[in-house]
């Protein structure tokens, strides 16, 4: 049923609904899933997509996955739906009356400034070997400082290019944002400095220049950086045994910017706006990180809390 449609649904997404490339991957991904489900069920018919299908969808599913990935997968689905809806195929979207299964909020993994900046200078600790390794952890740092500074997911960074920098400004334009969503955000002065100096050392690595497109990270063949070659340059950072213990992604970086700008003073809306959140609500969960940091430094510091443990001894 859902095949012959696939085409069509992948337009739908990207121009009616302008969705990134990698969620658009994982929707398709999902909707094939479903397609599997219905033929097993005997439902591969359009007139059998209804809410009774959907629901005994979500319950399979619930069954091997975490809540958080049966979540979106009936986000694809309700995208589906959508997209039948639209072409006339269907009346009404079956999976808009299905409940989006209860999450679980786990809070992101906090970094104290410390271990943050311990990862950020790895780079630079590292061997220099030959000078175009050294260039590469001239790369590697600037990378890394930018994630930090401005709070960048993994797909922003490596999406960017040359001029999307303003130095003059010290700002960066965000293009290739969630839900192709564009911004602006600031750029803190050391990573500014670590740019800098990669912008002299990455004329190296060119071999022919684009009028139209210079990716601002490269690899050492000159092509554009892509997502796994950051999870491998971060995982080579975790090279303190206190922090390589730890699950952390370069991910964790955007995570500690959030958490650090707040516990600095930051209002909830500026790091919204830097974050490149549709909702505020995304944003507080970090309210929770700052707010357990703050009960821990009350316990150490105040002195009826002080008081307290003695009398409790």
């Amino acid at each position: 049923m859902i095949e012959k449609y696939l085409q069509d649904f992948t337009l739908y997404l990207t121009q009616a609904r302008g969705v990134a490339e990698n969620t658009l991957r994982a929707y398709c991904r999902d909707i094939l899933i479903l397609d599997r489900f219905l033929a097993e069920e005997g439902r591969d018919d359009l007139n059998k997509f209804d809410v009774l299908a959907v629901r005994s969808f979500v319950a399979r599913r619930l069954k091997s996955r975490r809540r958080s990935s049966v979540a979106r997968e009936l986000m694809a689905v309700r995208a589906w739906g959508d997209f039948l809806v639209s072409r006339e195929l269907l009346k009404v979207n079956p999976a808009r009356l299905v409940a989006v299964p209860k999450q679980d909020h786990p809070l992101p993994k906090r970094l104290s400034v410390d271990e943050a900046f311990h990862i950020l200078e790895a780079p630079l600790r590292r061997s220099a070997g030959t000078e175009r390794h050294a260039r590469l952890n001239l790369r590697d740092a600037a990378m890394l400082e930018l994630l930090y500074s401005s709070g960048l997911r993994v797909s922003e960074l490596v999406g960017l290019n040359v001029n999307h920098v303003r130095m003059d400004l010290s700002l960066l334009r965000v293009v290739k944002g969630k839900g192709g969503r564009e911004r602006l955000v600031p750029i803190g002065e050391k990573a500014l400095r670590a740019l800098r100096v990669w912008l002299t050392a990455r004329d190296s690595f060119i071999r022919e220049k684009k009028e139209s497109e210079e990716p601002l990270f490269v690899s050492k063949t000159g092509s554009r950086l892509n997502a796994r070659s950051v999870q491998r340059l971060f995982s080579r950072a975790l090279d303190d045994g206190a922090v390589r213990t730890r699950k952390l992604s370069p991910h964790s970086l955007r995570h500690a910017m959030a958490t650090h700008l707040l516990e600095g003073g930051a209002d909830l809306r500026s790091v919204q706006e830097m974050l490149g959140h549709k909702s505020l609500t995304t944003t507080q969960k970090y309210t929770h990180l700052t707010l357990d940091h703050l009960i821990k430094v009350y316990d150490r510091a105040h002195p009826r809390a002080a008081a307290a443990e003695k009398d409790i001894e």
